[in-house]
C-alpha cells in the first residue's frame, strides 16, 4: 500500500492508495474514507457523490450539473462555437497523458482510457458517445469481481490550454472517473474554462473552471444526522464557477426522518434566498429563482 496526503485548502487527510483487485484506487480528489469525500468540479461537469454512517446507518447524497443557468450564459457567436463530436471526429486516434500520483492516464480520443505505472496498465474504459460536452468512456475493468462485477467508467470534460493534456483525474465514487482533456483545439470557444499549462501562456487562467469540494456526513451527540458539502477556496470575490442545479438528500436505512432543515449560501458567505432554495422531507435543492451560485449547502435530519 502507499501513503499520500490530500491537501484540500484549508483542510488536510490522511488517506491511503490501493492497487485493483483489492479495494478501489484513489486518486488526488477521491473517497478520504466512508464519511467524506472530495471531489472536483468543473465549468461544464455533472456528478453523483454519496458518503454514508457506519453500518449503512444514513446516507448522504450530493448530485450537482455545473455550468452556466440560462439566463446568465454568455452567447457565443455560431462561428465560435465548437462542438465536442466534431473535436473528436477531427482527432480521433489521438491520446494525451496527466499524472496524478502514483498513476499516468491516457486518454485517446475514440479509443481506450488506461492507467498505468511502469508494466502495470490497467483498462477505465472504452469510448462510448459524446453527452454535450461530455466524451463517456465505459466497458472498464470490473471493480473486484466477482464481489463487485461493476465496470469502471470515465467522463471526459474539454477545457481550453497552450498544449495536450489530461488535467483534473478523480474518482468520486467508486470506479467512476472523471477527468478533463485539455487542448488547443477548443480555445476560439469562451464557454469552455481556460487551463493553461505553460506560464504567461496568452489567456491563463490558473483558477478559472475547476474547484475542490468536500461532502462529508456526521452524526452529533444527540443523534442528528448532518450532511454538508462546501467548497474549499477561501477567496472572498466569489467562485468562477456556476451551477444549473444542485441537490443534497439525506437517507435512512429504515424509515424516514421526522424533521429536516437546509441551508445554502454563496462565496463570501451570503445566504442563498428563499426563492433559491427547495427543502422538502429529505433534501436540499435549487429553486426557481437560482441564479448559480454556490459555495456551501447543508441538511440537519432528526
Amino acid at each position: 500500500a502507499m501513503g499520500s496526503a490530500v491537501l484540500l485548502a484549508f483542510l488536510t487527510f490522511g488517506a491511503n492508495e490501493w492497487g485493483f483487485g483489492g479495494k478501489y484506487n484513489t486518486v488526488w480528489a477521491h473517497t478520504l474514507d466512508s464519511k467524506m469525500a472530495s471531489f472536483i468540479v468543473t465549468g461544464e461537469s455533472r456528478d453523483t457523490v454519496s458518503v454514508e454512517l457506519p453500518h449503512h446507518k444514513a446516507k448522504c447524497v450530493f448530485d450537482y450539473v455545473a455550468g452556466q443557468p440560462a439566463h446568465e450564459s454568455k452567447k457565443v457567436p455560431e462561428t465560435a462555437r465548437i462542438n465536442a463530436q466534431d473535436v473528436l471526429t477531427r482527432l480521433k486516434g489521438q491520446c494525451a497523458q496527466g499524472q496524478s500520483g502514483y498513476w499516468t492516464y491516457q486518454v485517446c480520443l475514440g479509443g481506450e482510457i488506461k492507467q498505468f505505472h511502469g508494466q502495470d496498465s490497467y483498462k477505465l474504459g472504452k469510448f462510448s458517445h459524446v453527452e454535450g460536452k461530455i466524451l463517456k468512456y465505459d466497458k472498464g475493468l470490473p471493480c473486484d469481481p466477482p464481489s463487485n462485477p461493476t465496470e469502471r467508467q470515465v467522463d471526459v470534460s474539454l477545457a481550453c490550454s497552450d498544449k495536450m493534456g489530461v488535467q483534473l483525474i478523480s474518482e468520486p465514487s467508486t470506479c467512476k472517473y472523471t477527468m478533463t482533456l485539455v487542448l488547443p483545439n477548443v480555445c476560439s470557444d469562451p464557454s469552455y474554462p481556460k487551463m493553461m499549462q505553460t506560464a504567461g501562456a496568452k489567456g491563463k487562467a490558473p483558477d478559472d473552471g475547476h474547484e475542490d469540494w468536500i461532502l462529508q456526513i456526521r452524526e452529533s451527540d444527540d443523534g442528528k444526522v448532518i450532511c454538508s458539502s462546501h467548497s474549499t477556496e477561501t477567496r472572498l470575490a466569489g467562485s468562477r464557477l456556476s451551477f444549473r442545479s444542485f441537490s443534497l438528500k439525506v437517507e435512512k436505512d429504515k424509515g424516514s426522518y421526522e424533521k429536516v432543515k437546509g441551508s445554502a449560501r454563496a462565496m463570501g458567505r451570503v445566504p442563498l434566498s428563499d426563492t433559491e432554495l427547495v427543502v422538502s422531507s429529505e433534501s436540499i435543492s435549487h429553486g426557481s429563482g437560482f441564479g448559480g451560485k454556490l459555495a456551501y449547502v447543508d441538511l440537519e435530519a432528526t
